[in-house]
């Protein structure tokens, strides 16, 4: 049997729900207002669209949300500029013995380096740190990551089947549609070919002929 978009929806929802990402309440988005105008053509299916549409913002925000929080990158990139700060730092103290000695210039300058960066035994240990701290993360972050896009899989599954059932509403619509029109034209007919001069025969089929004709505008917007 196909997946139906409650099936995938509930997979997904169920997933943020065991990485607490589900807030108690949200809020209901517009276009269910206007889903709600044509669940007399099919309830079940109407139903369905409105409740996976209602999560789409849920999941847009949560899933970016998220994989933006994932410092591992960030935290490598920390990594590398520290290694730089060492090399450069240890390439000017080499320099600064070019010849034979450090002057009060170069003695400032080191100290400012201390200050604002740190020794480089001190940052060879922040290195150390930083890298055992990504080590640490980097599975549960993975597997994290992992499973939130997995949900937004099982979403996109409900957005996709819930497409189809949108297209198979619109199918019906049109059928009424269309036999809203046959309706119409049929009243207008009777009026035509009703052969009498009857004044209340002629008005009744009037009167028949308009209530379809304000049915014609509804079915055309809905």
């Amino acid at each position: 049997m196909a997946t139906t978009p409650m099936q995938y929806l509930d997979k997904a929802m169920n997933t943020l729900r065991d990485l607490g990402l589900v807030p108690e309440k949200t809020d209901e988005a517009p276009v269910i207002a206007l889903i709600e105008r044509i669940s007399d053509l099919d309830e079940d299916k109407a139903l369905a669209i409105a409740r996976t549409l209602n999560q789409a913002s849920l999941f847009n925000e949560f899933v970016r949300e998220q994989i933006e929080a994932m410092r591992i990158g960030e935290r490598y990139r920390d990594i590398t500029e520290q290694f730089d700060t060492i090399r450069d730092d240890a390439k000017s103290m080499v320099e600064q013995l070019d010849d034979g000695k450090i002057d009060l210039w170069e003695r400032a300058q080191n100290v400012w380096m201390k200050v604002s960066r740190g020794d480089i035994p001190d940052r060879f240990n922040k290195i150390k740190d930083t890298y055992l701290e990504v080590a640490n993360d980097s599975r549960d972050q993975i597997d994290r990551e992992h499973t939130i896009l997995n949900a937004y899989r099982d979403f996109r599954g409900a957005l996709k089947s819930s497409e189809v059932l949108a297209i198979q509403i619109l199918n019906k619509a049109e059928g009424v549609l269309e036999a809203q029109k046959v309706a119409l034209q049929s009243a207008a007919d009777s009026i035509t070919n009703a052969g009498t001069d009857d004044r209340e025969t002629l008005a009744r089929l009037e009167l028949a002929r308009d209530a379809e004709q304000r049915k014609l505008p509804q079915a055309d917007e809905r």
